[in-house]
């Protein structure tokens, strides 16, 4: 059964089954849906070690390269420079602002590949974008390193143009995308979700396994854990021959002949202008005002990530003398309470208000509605905490409970689809990508400035950073508190995307996090907000 470029993405069950069935390949490509799952979801796993192993000691190199640099313009240079004198605020003021900067660089460059490049793989097949992306990535992991391997010979600044490799093949975003894309192809409505979960787990667990790895093995050297990465890197390259070409046959249309010399770039005409089509009719639905307010809310995920991740380890490490290598056990403990939140927290909460045990049974949008509300002020009462910072234990505490908010994006997303019709889904999503983007667009160089100002106010206000996003978390879970649940009629038989460039809007935090903590050179980390539009 061949497709035509108009068949329904959403087909019968008989001719879903067909559908599904990946490409012939290899005799040691896997075969069936379990099995290609289980391979991404090892692919998701060793990418996700690569980078976590690799993001810490990255973050301490670059703060040991900017420090010597520092101490050398002094009269005086130091003989011996050790981690505890690049605290001083002007060495933190020029790492934060850099990470700032390569931020914003990196997330507006892979906001415009991300479309050319999906529609390549909608049109020929997601393993060339893979290999492609996973290539750029390495890249731009390899070229960051090299600038730190050099030390004093080079500016540290070369990072600034680490993200251009993204033009390889994407980067993260559209690596992840495509791994999304994968399982979309081959999943059922039926099995989707666990599949998705599956490779949820993988990425998390991937963290966790990476996080304490490298706290372990900074404590000898820096360069040691980065030595695995590229092992481990090299072990998830190598898993890409076990993965199929999953994309279905499609016949094409007469209207496709500008993507005949197979070029991502052919396709950015065309699709500017279905992109500006898609916008007109967003424009029409944000005359709905609840699902303006909901959108507020993708402002956020992006800024929080930044937060409690490369920030977290420079604010830790800055305001209690810890050393990188201790806070990483930190980030362990978020990445175990991320892991019961996504497994057991929300899923159980999930059932239980729409059980009727303890409430009247809910439907599916106020038991949304609630939760997200519930997630959203647990994001301020967890950034208050870490604002006011006044010991490590009240730090840990407000980690531990902004953790506890980790499904607000994926909540507000249920509730966002709620409000638009079927044919919408797409348009609704761009509006959802772009908003996420210009999030982190604002965050990179405001957190930065933030920071900074805080280290020269001194005391207390060195949380400056977090008490701001504990503002802006009180402005969105206040707003959430008027969200009208009512929808059209049809909103409960949204379709869930499958093409490429619909899972790249879909959840650019979730894409962008694939990333390291500040998109340096690690480049390769999976994290918590990277199923953020599925696992609700």
């Amino acid at each position: 059964m061949e497709m035509e470029e108009t068949t329904p993405l959403l087909l019968g069950d008989e001719a879903q089954r067909r559908q599904r069935a990946p490409i012939p390949g290899s005799f040691l490509q896997a075969r069936s849906v379990r099995s290609i799952c289980l391979v991404i979801a090892l692919f998701s796993f060793l990418l996700s070690v690569s980078g976590a192993v690799s993001d810490v000691p990255t973050t301490r190199l670059i703060e040991d390269h900017i420090c010597r640099s520092y101490y050398n313009e002094q009269s005086s240079p130091p003989a011996d420079i050790d981690e505890a004198m690049c605290k001083v605020d002007e060495v933190q003021s020029r790492m934060v602002f850099l990470n700032g900067w390569i931020s914003m660089i990196q997330g507006t460059l892979e906001l415009l590949v991300a479309f050319p490049y999906g529609i390549y793989a909608d049109r020929n097949g997601r393993k060339t974008v893979l290999r492609l992306s996973l290539l750029g990535v390495i890249l731009q992991s390899v070229y960051g390193w090299g600038v730190l391997a050099m030390g004093q010979a080079v500016s540290i600044n070369l990072l600034l143009a680490s993200p251009l490799l993204v033009l390889a093949g994407g980067g993260g975003t559209v690596l992840v995308s495509t791994m999304y894309s994968i399982i979309s192809d081959v999943a059922d409505e039926a099995s989707r979700v666990n599949a998705f979960l599956s490779l949820l787990v993988g990425g998390t667990m991937g963290d966790l396994v990476g996080l304490l790895l490298a706290s372990r093995l900074m404590l000898s050297s820096p360069w040691l854990p980065i030595g695995l990465s590229l092992v481990v890197i090299a072990l998830a390259a190598g898993t890409m021959v076990f993965i199929p070409e999953t994309l279905p046959p499609r016949k094409r249309s007469p209207d496709s002949d500008m993507y005949d010399d197979g070029s991502p770039l052919a396709a950015v005409g065309s699709h500017a202008r279905e992109l500006r089509d898609q916008l007109a009719t967003a424009a029409r639905m944000l005359r709905q005002p609840s699902l303006c307010l909901v959108l507020f809310a993708f402002l956020c995920p992006v800024p929080v990530g930044m937060a409690t991740s490369t920030l977290f380890v420079q604010y830790v490490s800055k305001r209690f003398g810890w050393s990188m290598a201790s806070v990483g056990y930190l980030l362990s403990v978020k990445t175990v309470v991320n892991i019961l939140v996504i497994a057991v927290a929300i899923p159980g909460l999930s059932r239980l208000l729409m059980s009727g045990a303890l409430v009247r049974s809910l439907s599916v949008r106020d038991k949304d509605k609630i939760l997200a509300q519930a997630s959203a002020f647990a994001l301020v009462i967890g950034f208050a905490l870490l604002a006011a910072g006044s010991s490590i234990g009240v730090v840990v505490a407000g980690l531990i409970v902004k953790t506890l908010g980790g499904g607000l994006s994926s909540l507000c997303r249920s509730l966002a689809t709620a409000h638009t019709t079927p044919d919408n889904t797409a348009k609704l999503q761009t509006v959802i990508g772009i908003i996420t983007t210009v999030g982190m667009l604002v965050a990179a160089p405001t957190l930065a400035f933030l920071f900074s100002l805080g280290m020269r106010l001194g005391g207390v206000m060195i949380g400056l950073p977090y008490a701001a996003m504990t503002f802006y978390l009180a402005v969105t879970a206040f707003a959430l508190c008027f969200v009208r649940t009512a929808a059209p009629e049809d909103a409960d038989a949204l379709p869930e995307a499958y093409s490429l460039q619909e899972v790249v809007m879909c959840d650019s935090a979730s894409i962008r996090s694939f990333q390291s903590h500040n998109s340096m050179s690690s480049g390769i980390l999976l994290r918590r907000s990277r199923a953020s539009s599925h696992s609700a």
